[in-house]
């Protein structure tokens, strides 16, 4: 439950960072697959980022929750082959009472589907494929139906659910 609060709160916190920059710029579960290796193998000190386009440059930027602290890692590299830098150690702050927030799982935020708002990508599992020597990895979508700025608490709600589902499915 606490993995919950930590997504949900991500999203209330930053709803007006995780807009959509390039309207033309779409991604699709094959998109987040295919970059997932790049993003995920070895180019990170961390487990579970968050992946969001934070400087518009087109490609994806990390964040790190710790200890009540936001870290920016910017990706000086490009979209296909990222290079993560810290860019910001107190990017922001966050407080949950009692609890260490965890990520559960990787997750990407990008437009899925034209709409201009962010919608979310988690990554929740990954298979090593022997025949093409790499890893294959299961992407799970999460629509952003509507306008956090117009509708926040109902999309917060929506996202919960479908948090809440997909953890069912995986466990």
């Amino acid at each position: 439950m606490k993995n919950l609060i930590v997504l949900l709160t991500f999203v209330l916190l930053y709803h007006n960072t995780i807009k959509a920059d390039n309207p033309d710029k779409i991604f699709n579960k094959n998109d987040i697959k295919k970059l997932s290796e790049a993003y995920l193998e070895n180019k990170l000190d961390f487990d579970n980022p968050i992946f969001v386009d934070i400087d518009k440059d087109g490609d994806f930027d990390a964040l790190k929750l710790i200890d009540g602290n936001v870290e920016y890692y910017k990706n000086n590299g490009s979209l296909e082959n990222p290079v993560f830098i810290l860019e910001n150690k107190n990017y922001d702050e966050y407080s949950f009472p009692l609890i260490e927030p965890e990520i559960p799982f990787p997750v990407f935020f990008a437009d899925n589907d034209g709409d201009k708002d962010l919608d979310m990508f988690v990554v929740n599992d990954k298979e090593y494929n022997r025949g093409e020597q790499r890893y294959n990895y299961n992407v799970l979508t999460a629509e952003n139906s509507l306008d956090l700025d117009t509708g926040t608490l109902i999309t917060i709600i929506l996202i919960l659910i479908i948090v809440v589902l997909v953890l069912a499915i995986v466990k």
